[in-house]
Order: structure tokens, then C-alpha cells, then sequence
């Protein structure tokens, strides 16, 4: 209870006097002191009534860092700093290379090896692969591309797919990536796209009668797929099998697809024959022979020019291709007329193959970089009732214009080779978008159009399926037959647009892939891949023979007692198929290995005889050792006998 009362006291007569402020006084004067406000000062007029005195202060210091002992590379922050920067001034910010200069100059002037010199480093003289090589990167990839010819899209597919030359272009072979089933279940159910612009383009420009005239003699007989109402007028790619004229149904050259024009009038038309390049230089030959075994007349008067380089063109398979072309190539520039929206009306079917086969789509879009990134928007798939009806009498009657961009067909689009080329001279630079889009207020928006800065893309969609790989129109009752795998669409665009579209489909979810994939896709659906699948041409035999090679030399680069030992399985010819003795031709073809018997022998009865007879003397020898370690035994005992009678 006392020490209770002693705590009251205390409390009562407050803190002690060492714990109180100077000055303070008991009662009143403490209680004043513990609730008066603390003294606040303004920030803002504090630094502005001193900045003069901040300022000097932080050039004070600043010049006394310069002025020390510190070259200009030290007085950057440790993560902007680059090795080799103390004697290469080019590594330095801008603001900072005259000092280093004038540096690199006063320690050139004391060094006794650089005294009465022109330089300023004891730098070693580059090597001469540095001085021989490219100042450009784009100097450099020109050089690389001597002999052969690099896709718009070939920097992108060389950082992720293994890269071959073939037919004259490096084109991608397969991903890096382990992805076959990948890319069936992209064909199957999503997006699998592939760049085709290595096929080649050739432009024919005559009258109407004289081109068809000449096709037809490298056509089959009683054939007039090109002459056909549905193929005539531009509304169709039509299929074609081509051979040498009047050798049918020998020399075969192989499958082609051929694009009329649309009709603007009378006059000369315009057709487009697609080739692959394994087949595309013995078409061209072929076609100018017979061009030249023509009399003088209207029918010679054509005009065949190679229009590949003018070209890009992507080719897209997959249940959700259409879907995907509609929400990437959705900014169509506004027509008169109705096709445009055409696309968008058939946006939401599940396959290609629902729709009529070689179909051609006019289209001409906006710049596809202003709208970039592109997303499908899965709600924008569900149709209303009014599209609906739209896409059911799409699907029952097809347009007859959809391949025209309005309905005078005054707009040439693509076919204007001329313009597209004027427009991608006026494109605006990727520098000048970024500017753009820095200036829009919510960081992140799309851009607008601009008709008065940004130019317009006229594109060709075409429905491809197993007419162009087949060559021939295909019934429905062959069509059953085929999976729906083959199904998809070939879009055709200008050069010089490759990457702008190639980047905004990928971004979009389609799946790229190489040319080893699509052979594998061909084979799942069920039809022939040209030229590894089309026997009895020139361009199966050159495929045929590299493939057959390649397989002989990694067949010889194997020991002989690891190789298989085709003679004893009684396989002539295990590296190639023998058409040739099929067809009764004499002599194997000269771009397949020749291959003889002794070459095909493993030699194993040779290797017999040499380990026996290595082991037979691997036995004498031992024998003789054995004999001789006897005899030196002996004469070891009996000397030592005779040291120990004596």
C-alpha cells in the first residue's frame, strides 16, 4: 500500500526537473508547453529562396569531378559504361566524345609509342575479314543472297526454323521446335500457315482466244478448263496438268494453276499461271517453244513475263483460317459495292470446305500495321439472324463479282502492278507510325486511318483445296474421299506487304511451319505432294535423286559390319523407287546414285578371312612365346644345379 501511494505522489508532482525542457516550469507552464503545435516549414518556398545557392553547389561538384582525375567514360553510370570505350570513342554518349578526344589526344602526345603518330591507341589494325565485310546490314544480306533469293520473311524464319536451299530460294524446312503434332492439330482445327511466295508467277497478257489456245496444247485433249464460264471471268483459279505439246500422255510436266483477269471490256486479258519452281523453268521453256512454232499472226502476238519478285503470297489451312483472315483483313477500305463485307459474312463457318472450291475474294485493306496487334474475338463468331440468311444465301449462290472491287471494276487493284508499286513507295515508315502512336492520349490505342498520309493494300483471297494440288477438278464423289486437312485459302498480296501481314496473322494465333510439315499434312489428307508424289517427271527425278543420295552417302558413312546388307535381303534398288523398270525405260535416271551390286555388298566374307587369319597368327605367335619361356626356364634350373654342386 505505501508503494501505491509514492507512485500517486510522483504522478501527481510530474516528470523530474532533469526531464523537462530548459525553461519550462512546473503546473501551467508544462501543460502549455505539450500541447503548443510544432513548427512546420514550406518546402517549396525554402528551395525556391535557396535554388541559387542548390545550383551552384551541384556545378561545384560537377566540375570538381571533371576536373579530377576522371576520364569522360568514368562518369557514366556504371550500366551505361561499354568495354573497350577507354580507346574507342564511338562506345561514348554524343555529349561526351569531345572531351574523350581531347583526352585520347593529351595521352597520345605523352606516349613514346604513339609520339609522331597519326594515332591515338596502340589499337591492333583490324583483321582483314573485318575490313573486307558489309558497312551495312542490309549491304551484307544483299551479299549473302548471291545465287539464290531470300523471302521478305526470311530473317524471321531463319531465327526460328532450320533454313534449305532449294529450287534457286532459301525456304524454312521445319522448326526448331519439336511440333508435327502441332502443326495437324493448327491444319486440323485452328490456323497453320506457311509462306509460299518461292512459287513462281508467270504473267501472260494477249487476246483471249490465243492464250487459251496455247495452253491448250499443254493441256490433255477435249480439255477446256481455262475456256469455262465459271473460270473465263476471273471468278475462279482454275487446276491445270500440263504436258509437252503433243506428247500426251508422255512428258509429264506437272500440276499449274491459272487466274484470268476480270473481264473490263474487250481487248487484251491478263491471266496468271501459278507454278511450282521445281516445274516452272521446263513450263516456261515449253510455252515459249510453242510460242515460237507459231506462224506470224494475232495468235503469237502474247507477251509471257515472270512476275514472282511482284508477288508474296501465304498459304493458310485450318477450321478457324477463315475466321482468322476475317478478323485481321476486317479494316477493307468502303465500296460502292458490297464485297468487302463479304468476307465478314462468312467469317463464322467452321471449315473452309464449306465453301465452293478456287473461289476468288478482291479485297483492299488499310494498312495492316496501323490496327497491329490483331485478336479473334470469339463473340464476334455468333451470328445474328439477319447473318444467317446472309451466309446461307452466300453459300447457295456464290457472288459473281466477289472478285472485283467495286461494280464498274474501274479499280484494277492487284493486277495494277504499276500502282501497287507507286503505293509502296508512299507507305509510311515504321519511324513515323511510332511517332504517331506516341502522341495518342491513351498509350496503348490503335491508329486511325489517315487517307491523306496512309496508303491502301489490294489483296487476292483464294479458296484452295485438292483441285490445285491434284492438277483436275475433283467430283463429289472423289471429294468424300479426301480429309479436310486439304482445305484453306492462298492470300496474294503485293511485295514489299510480306512482313506487315506475315507478323499480323501470327500475332493473331496462326501457327507457322516449314515445308517439311505441309508434306506431312498432304500425306494425312490423302493427296500427292508435288514433286515428291508425282512419278514420271523431271522434277520427281531430280527430287527423288538428291533424297537417294543423301540416303547412299549416310548408308556409306556406316561401318561395313553395321550396314545392312541390301544384296542378301535381295533389294536392288533400297534408296529409290524403281519406276524406270516399271515403265520398261532403259537405264536408271542420271540424277539418282548409281548404284552397282559390288557397292551394295557389305564385303562381310573379306572381313571373315582377315580376323581369321589375324587370329590364327595372334595363335602362332603366342605358341612361339609360350616355347620360348619353356626353353629359358629350363637353362634357368640348370644353372642354378650347377652353382649348387660347386
Amino acid at each position: 500500500m505505501a508503494d501505491n501511494s509514492d507512485d500517486k505522489k510522483r504522478k501527481a508532482q510530474g516528470p523530474p526537473e532533469s526531464a523537462r525542457p530548459r525553461g519550462a516550469k512546473q503546473g501551467s507552464a508544462s501543460t502549455k508547453y505539450t500541447l503548443g503545435k510544432a513548427r512546420s516549414v514550406d518546402v517549396v518556398g525554402f528551395v525556391e529562396a535557396r535554388s541559387f545557392e542548390i545550383n551552384a553547389l551541384q556545378r561545384s561538384l560537377e566540375n570538381a569531378r571533371s576536373q579530377g582525375n576522371t576520364r569522360a567514360f568514368q562518369t557514366l553510370p556504371r550500366h551505361l559504361r561499354r568495354r573497350a570505350a577507354s580507346h574507342n570513342v564511338k562506345r561514348i554518349p554524343a555529349r561526351l566524345r569531345e572531351k574523350a578526344l581531347s583526352e585520347m589526344k593529351k595521352s597520345a602526345q605523352t606516349s613514346k609509342a604513339l609520339a609522331g603518330t597519326d594515332r591515338l591507341t596502340n589499337a591492333k589494325k583490324s583483321s582483314r575479314y573485318k575490313r573486307r565485310r558489309a558497312r551495312s546490314v542490309r549491304q551484307e544480306y544483299e551479299t549473302r543472297q548471291t545465287g539464290k533469293r531470300w523471302l521478305e520473311t526470311h530473317v524471321w524464319h531463319a531465327k526460328r526454323m532450320r533454313m534449305k536451299e532449294l529450287w534457286g530460294a532459301m525456304i524454312a524446312e521445319t522448326p526448331n521446335e519439336r511440333s508435327h503434332r502441332a502443326a495437324y492439330r493448327a491444319a486440323k482445327e485452328k490456323t497453320y500457315i506457311q509462306d509460299v511466295s518461292y512459287f513462281r508467277t508467270l504473267e501472260l497478257v494477249g487476246s483471249e482466244d490465243a492464250i487459251v489456245g496455247l495452253l491448250c496444247q499443254l493441256t490433255p485433249p477435249n480439255e477446256l478448263t481455262l475456256a469455262m464460264k465459271p473460270y473465263i471471268g476471273g471468278a475462279r483459279m482454275a487446276p491445270l496438268t500440263l504436258y509437252c505439246a503433243g506428247s500426251y500422255p508422255l512428258a509429264l510436266l506437272g500440276p499449274a494453276t491459272a487466274l484470268w483477269e476480270p473481264i473490263l471490256g474487250a481487248g487484251q486479258r491478263k491471266l496468271w499461271l501459278r507454278l511450282h519452281p521445281a516445274n516452272a523453268d521446263a513450263i516456261k521453256v515449253e510455252l515459249e517453244r510453242v510460242l515460237d512454232s507459231i506462224p506470224d499472226g494475232n495468235d503469237r502476238a502474247i507477251q509471257i513475263k515472270d512476275i514472282t519478285c511482284d508477288l508474296v503470297s501465304f498459304e493458310l489451312l485450318g477450321g478457324q483460317s477463315t475466321q482468322m483472315l476475317a478478323a485481321v483483313l476486317s479494316q477493307t477500305v468502303d465500296c460502292a459495292d458490297s464485297e468487302p463485307s463479304l468476307l465478314q459474312t462468312i467469317r463464322a463457318i467452321p471449315s473452309p470446305a464449306v465453301l465452293p472450291e478456287s473461289v476468288v475474294i478482291a479485297l483492299r485493306i488499310h494498312d495492316p500495321r496501323l490496327e497491329f496487334p490483331f485478336k479473334v474475338n470469339p463473340e464476334r463468331m455468333v451470328l445474328s439472324q439477319d447473318e444467317q440468311q446472309q451466309l446461307q444465301d452466300v453459300l447457295l449462290h456464290w457472288p459473281a463479282n466477289a472478285a472485283v472491287l467495286d461494280g464498274q471494276r474501274s479499280d484494277t487493284g492487284i493486277w495494277d502492278r504499276s500502282e501497287c508499286a507507286s503505293a509502296l513507295e508512299r507507305r509510311t515508315s515504321e519511324h513515323a507510325l511510332n511517332k504517331r502512336r506516341e502522341q495518342q492520349l491513351v498509350p496503348g490505342t490503335k491508329l486511325r486511318p489517315d487517307p491523306s498520309v496512309d496508303v491502301t493494300v489490294p489483296l487476292l483471297l483464294v479458296r484452295t483445296g485438292p483441285e490445285a494440288m491434284l492438277g483436275s477438278r475433283v467430283g463429289r464423289t472423289a471429294n468424300q474421299y479426301i480429309d479436310t486437312l486439304a482445305h484453306g485459302w492462298t492470300l496474294i498480296a503485293p511485295r514489299g506487304w510480306s512482313m506487315a501481314l506475315w507478323m499480323a496473322l501470327n500475332f493473331a494465333g496462326a501457327r507457322a511451319q516449314g515445308l517439311t510439315e505441309r508434306h506431312h499434312i498432304g500425306f494425312e489428307a490423302g493427296l500427292p505432294t508435288f514433286p515428291a508424289n508425282w512419278p514420271g517427271t523431271s522434277a520427281y527425278d531430280e527430287w527423288a535423286g538428291s533424297a537417294a543420295t543423301a540416303l547412299y552417302q549416310k548408308w556409306q558413312r556406316r561401318p561395313p559390319g553395321k550396314r545392312v546388307n541390301y544384296l542378301k535381303f535381295g533389294i536392288n534398288s533400297p534408296f529409290y523407287a524403281p519406276f524406270h523398270k516399271l515403265l520398261d525405260l532403259s537405264g536408271v535416271p542420271e540424277a539418282y546414285p548409281q548404284v552397282t551390286a559390288d557397292g551394295l555388298e557389305c564385303h562381310m566374307k573379306r572381313l571373315r578371312k582377315i580376323t581369321s587369319k589375324k587370329k590364327e597368327g595372334c595363335l602362332s605367335d603366342q605358341m612361339d612365346i609360350d616355347e620360348d619361356a619353356d626353353l629359358n626356364s629350363t637353362v634357368a634350373s640348370r644353372s642354378s644345379g650347377s652353382t649348387a654342386d660347386m
